[in-house]
């Protein structure tokens, strides 16, 4: 089995995942330090929500760090790519298990998230998949890839989508300024993902329908409003100072 050679983007890109890693960290030990003050499980929840992300950055890292080091996109990447979606997934359902905490509603639609979570799982890790393998590998073979990714922009979007929409209508019923922000802070957050994945999708019609090398411009915006989800998401409920003196004011 052969593989494909690295692309040139690879190093700019794991500065890029170095960077939001750290981020991320600074982020979850603030979360934390919240949690242990407040004694509220609403700065936990939203920290695993944090340590998931950052976990599939981790991966991806890692991943690319292994073809840096030997030029090509070998098994590690192979290996670590899946992975990092299945993390991404896990992040969405705590994601809205948090939402359903902070808008104190009991939703059953978590039930449904979570098996659809699994069976997606299941699929990002079938053989089929053909992840960082050169299409002539597997000319003529089945492959899912298309399927597993196009699901899985699917299922993460809907479920950022639905947290918008709940989160618009528990700040049009708020009747505090600062909690009324909040829900408009916590929505932007998931806006945010929404249009991270939609630079993935303008990314890979740029691969498939213009025969792109990848790693286009696309790929950095996307990244950009990842780091705006966590941001705002901590924001949304760690309001600092600031922010509260500017918007009671």
């Amino acid at each position: 089995m052969s593989y494909t050679p690295m692309h040139p983007g690879v190093p700019a890109l794991l500065i890029v995942y170095i960077i939001l890693i750290a981020f991320g960290i600074f982020i979850i030990i603030k979360m934390f330090n919240k949690w242990q003050e407040r004694k509220s499980k609403l700065p936990l929840i939203l920290g695993l929500v944090f340590i998931s992300l950052i976990t599939a950055l981790a991966f991806l890292a890692i991943g690319l760090l292994e073809t840096i080091i030997t030029g090509y996109f070998k098994e590690i990447y192979r290996f670590t790519f899946p992975l990092a979606y299945i993390c991404v997934i896990i992040a969405d359902i705590i994601l809205f298990k948090f939402t359903d905490e902070i808008t104190e509603k009991s939703s059953n639609a978590i039930y449904y998230i979570i098996i659809v979570g699994i069976i997606l799982s299941i699929m990002l890790l079938l053989p089929w998949n053909w992840w960082g393998v050169p299409q002539k590998d597997y000319v003529g073979e089945v492959s899912i890839r298309i399927f597993s990714t196009l699901s899985f922009t699917i299922y993460s979007v809907a479920i950022y989508l639905s947290i918008a929409i709940i989160s618009l209508k528990a700040q049009s019923k708020a009747e505090d300024k600062k909690i009324r922000y909040g829900f408009l802070l916590y929505a932007l957050s998931v806006l945010c993902m929404v249009a991270f994945f939609s630079c993935n999708i303008l990314e890979n019609v740029l691969i498939v329908f213009f025969d792109h090398p990848g790693y286009s411009i696309f790929i950095y915006i996307g990244w950009i409003f990842a780091f705006l989800f966590i941001l705002l998401s901590y924001f949304s409920l760690v309001m600092p100072k600031w922010l509260i003196k500017r918007i009671t004011t």
